[in-house]
């Protein structure tokens, strides 16, 4: 038997709506400009996704007392996917410029503006890979919604190159897994 000891086999898709066209427009240039040219934005961004925290799920037992004291628990009367932290945060790497970095953030404030009625987005799409690349299975994150950027620091002391990263947090309705192996 042979283990995966790799720990970054997946890709993070954004769904093809998720950047407006006015953003889509703007950096065109840039991201088509690269040593690497991506076709869409979304293959850009999705580029710099660095790492996913995966909800964890926690269930609360009920305890009942029984005779003599003796004490016993049961399963939570939730409902499964209430026991899910329905919160997940992307670590993405900033990028020449910073520009990754308000690109999103941008494409953030678009979303959040009130003119837009849009309450949550398109579902989006974690896809876990075997050795060869191959997407073997699927998390959909169905009707999410972002609720946080992390700042940056811009800073003239620091002289040394350093792998500079930034957080965004989306909340998300529930999630369905979908396995692709054909």
């Amino acid at each position: 038997m042979i283990l995966n000891v790799r720990n970054n086999s997946f890709v993070f898709l954004f769904p093809e709506n998720f950047f407006t066209n006015s953003i889509k427009e703007k950096y065109k240039d840039y991201y088509q400009s690269l040593i690497l040219p991506y076709d869409t934005i979304d293959d850009f961004m999705s580029s710099t996704v660095q790492q996913i925290d995966f909800p964890s799920w926690n269930m609360p037992t009920a305890e009942q007392t029984r005779p003599l004291g003796k004490r016993q628990d049961y399963k939570s009367s939730k409902p499964l996917k209430e026991l899910f932290n329905r919160e997940i945060t992307i670590t993405m790497k900033i990028s020449d410029a910073y520009l990754n970095y308000f690109i999103f953030l941008e494409n953030s404030l678009e979303f959040l503006d009130f003119s837009n009625k849009k309450q949550t987005l398109s579902p989006i799409r974690l896809m876990m890979l075997n050795n060869e690349g191959y997407s073997v299975s699927s998390i959909i994150f169905n009707n999410p919604i972002l609720t946080s950027q992390s700042g940056i620091k811009l800073s003239y002391s620091s002289v040394t190159p350093q792998f500079n990263t930034f957080d965004i947090k989306f909340k998300y309705f529930d999630f369905d897994l979908k396995v692709d192996f054909n």
